[in-house]
Formats: structure tokens, C-alpha cells, sequence
């Protein structure tokens, strides 16, 4: 068996994969299912307070969603990358795979495969929103939304080579997703420097609710920086992989 297809049939059999999908499909959803009932909702148990709400438009609804697949979504993703580039955390599966394959053969399939899975999930989940979206409100902006929905699932494909690179830093499965977690939260923080800001892979966040909104494209240094961050970052985990002593 090869490892492409191992590594494939790892993510379906353990119900990863499915996992993921149901997480962004399920967002998907709910976005726009909020953006339109939220002022019944309130309402019903509001207990009579005045609340405003915005009225439903086809931005809400599609912020709705990036908003929640951002915060949960993402760590979906990172801790599925997590279980496969971070396989020296078993030793006996380690010295199974390093003696009959380089590190370069073991990490391609496991990078390329939950990548693929990462940016599957964020396009079905948009897929989703833009679809709820138009029945109950009115269709979004079909290129825009393509657009954003690229820049969402390039971040993602970010994610998952972030965590390979602190899979090549320490051996832990629970260790390498919340480490991996927390530079993804450092990075974001970094928007805080205005100079900074544009090249940011965390601008690609909201890349997608901007480009929905109709702001334009304005998100080319950030894809650029995010594009050469992810490369060398896999790059570098392939060196000290290789190095590692098991």
C-alpha cells in the first residue's frame, strides 16, 4: 500500500475528514440561517429588552460563517494536521516509516493530503453559506465570494503547514496543535503594527468578508507573504524531520 493511499484512508476511517466537512458545513448554515431569524430570535428571549440588530444582508450572513469556521474550524484543522505531521509521537509508528521511506516520501501525503482536506472543507462550507444565503436573503456576489472563499482556504493550507513546522520542533500530538495554535493567535496579533498589518497571512482572514462586501482585491501582500511563509515553513520542517533522532 502506498503511502498516499495510507495516509488517505487514515483520514477517512478515523472520521477526520468527515469531521472536518460536518464543522464547515455545518457553519455554513448557520450563517445564514442566523443573519436572517436573529431578530425573532432575540426577540423570543429577549424578555422585552431593546436590542438593535442589523437587517439581514448577504454580508452578515456570509461574516456569520467566516467568523465561526475561523475560531472553530481552524482548530479542526490544525489538530487533524496535527495527528499526521506529528507522527514521531509514536515511536514504534516512527521507526516503522523512517526505515522504509525518506522523510521527504512520509511527509508529502500527509502535508498535500490534509492541505487538499483543509481547503476542501473551507469551499464546501462557503459553498454552503452562499447557497443558504441566496434562498433566504439574496445571492451574494458569485466571484467575490469565490475570491474570498480562495483567500479563506489559502489560510487554512497555511495552518496546516504551521503546524508541520512545530511538528519538527516537539514530538507531542496535544503539544504540537496548541503550540501551533498559539503562533497562528501570535501572528494575528501582529495586525496590531500598522506597517506590519498587510503582509499578515491573518488579513487573508478577513480578506474574505471584505471581498463579499465588495471592497476589492486588496489582499496581494498578504497572499505573496503567506505563500513564501507556508513554502519555507515546510521546507524547514522537512530539514529538521530529517535530522531528528528518533
Amino acid at each position: 500500500m502506498s503511502l498516499w493511499r495510507l495516509e488517505w484512508l487514515r483520514l477517512v476511517r478515523t472520521h477526520r475528514i468527515w469531521i472536518l466537512l460536518g464543522i464547515f458545513t455545518f457553519f455554513g448554515a448557520l450563517g445564514p440561517l442566523t443573519a436572517k431569524y436573529l431578530p425573532e430570535i432575540v426577540d423570543r428571549l429577549g424578555a422585552g429588552a431593546e436590542v438593535a440588530i442589523p437587517p439581514a444582508t448577504p454580508e452578515l450572513a456570509m461574516a456569520q460563517y467566516s467568523g465561526n469556521v475561523v475560531q472553530i474550524g481552524l482548530l479542526a484543522v490544525v489538530f487533524i494536521a496535527a495527528a499526521a505531521l506529528a507522527f514521531d509521537s509514536k515511536p514504534e509508528m516512527s521507526v516503522f516509516l523512517r526505515t522504509r521511506a525518506s522523510i521527504r516520501s512520509i511527509l508529502r501525503p500527509r502535508y498535500i493530503v490534509n492541505m487538499v482536506a483543509a481547503a476542501g472543507a473551507a469551499f464546501a462550507g462557503s459553498a454552503v453559506a452562499f447557497i443558504g444565503t441566496a434562498i433566504l436573503i439574496t445571492s451574494p456576489n458569485t466571484v467575490d465570494t469565490i475570491l474570498g472563499s480562495l483567500m479563506l482556504a489559502l489560510y487554512f493550507v497555511f495552518a496546516v503547514a504551521v503546524t508541520g513546522l512545530v511538528a519538527s520542533l516537539v514530538r507531542g500530538v496535544p503539544a504540537t496543535a496548541l503550540l501551533s495554535i498559539g503562533v497562528l493567535i501570535t501572528l494575528g496579533l501582529l495586525g496590531l503594527i500598522p506597517v506590519v498589518k498587510p503582509w499578515l497571512p491573518s488579513e487573508l482572514v478577513g480578506a474574505f468578508d471584505g471581498l463579499v462586501a465588495g471592497t476589492g482585491f486588496i489582499y496581494g501582500r498578504a497572499v505573496a507573504s503567506t505563500v513564501v511563509v507556508a513554502i519555507v515553513s515546510v521546507a524547514v520542517s522537512v530539514l529538521l524531520m530529517g535530522r531528528r533522532e528518533i
